[in-house]
């Protein structure tokens, strides 16, 4: 996938965001978006933005378009097919994600529509399973726009932190990209655990004890970080991408 982008990016800037309206659009779509690595893509996609390859505001614009795009043609097959969609074998084979679909849409209505554009198993399917349970669209649209317009630049993230850091060579200290991704591993690692120790009913002692030992070691992961050679010149790449 990274060598068709870049393939399309060396032929020309317009085709590459057109490649990428064509995948986001795709795995934004029911039934289609089962089948396709968007995660992946948007990934790759933020490493070439984070390089300096792609501009980030484009980028996130083209990724709205095409993932309202795929989850009103979502939405609109859910309200009008739903019945013959129940019948087809690949939902049949995704039998347990409607229903957790549903679930979720049925507890938590347009929330539901917002949080699940960020979680990779039920993006796809949330939108027909809200026509197919005749969502107004009233309830539907809000919530679908402000969740697109936050999922480019949020899955765009990741890689543009690493492809920032590309380049950025061994010096007297720690290389740059190496201690970046092992920050960035901890972080993420001590917000997890300790959500997991504020969730309610947790009493995991595992995580009682990991938690402020893993938090103080993404902390001085994050000083060292900060007091590298390099975060300065870090720092003005991330400014020049997101400005």
């Amino acid at each position: 996938m990274q060598d068709l982008l870049q393939t399309a990016l060396n032929h020309s800037n317009e085709l590459a965001l057109a490649l990428l309206f064509v995948i986001v659009l795709a795995e934004s779509t029911a039934l289609i978006g089962l089948i396709i690595p968007g995660t992946i893509l948007m990934v790759t996609m933020g490493t070439l933005i984070g390089s300096g390859k792609m501009d980030f505001w484009l980028a996130c614009s083209v990724g709205f378009v095409a993932a309202l795009l795929g989850d009103l043609i979502s939405y609109a097959l859910g309200y009008r097919y739903r019945r013959p969609l129940q019948q087809l074998k690949l939902i049949r084979q995704h039998r347990r994600l409607l229903i957790q679909a549903r679930l979720v849409l049925r507890h938590h209505g347009p929330v539901g529509i917002f949080v699940g554009r960020f979680l990779g198993p039920t993006r796809p399917v949330l939108p027909m399973v809200a026509g197919m349970l005749s969502m107004p669209a009233k309830r539907f649209m809000p919530a679908c726009i402000l969740a697109c317009v936050l999922w480019s630049p949020l899955y765009f993230l990741p890689g543009i932190l690493a492809g920032a850091a590309i380049g950025l060579g061994e010096s007297t200290a720690m290389h740059f990209p190496t201690l970046l991704m092992i920050t960035l591993g901890l972080v993420f690692t001590a917000l997890w655990m300790l959500w997991q120790c504020f969730k309610q009913n947790t009493r995991h002692r595992w995580f009682s004890l990991g938690a402020p030992i893993v938090t103080l070691a993404s902390a001085g992961a994050l000083y060292f970080l900060f007091s590298h050679p390099h975060a300065t010149n870090y720092g003005s790449r991330l400014w020049q991408v997101l400005s």
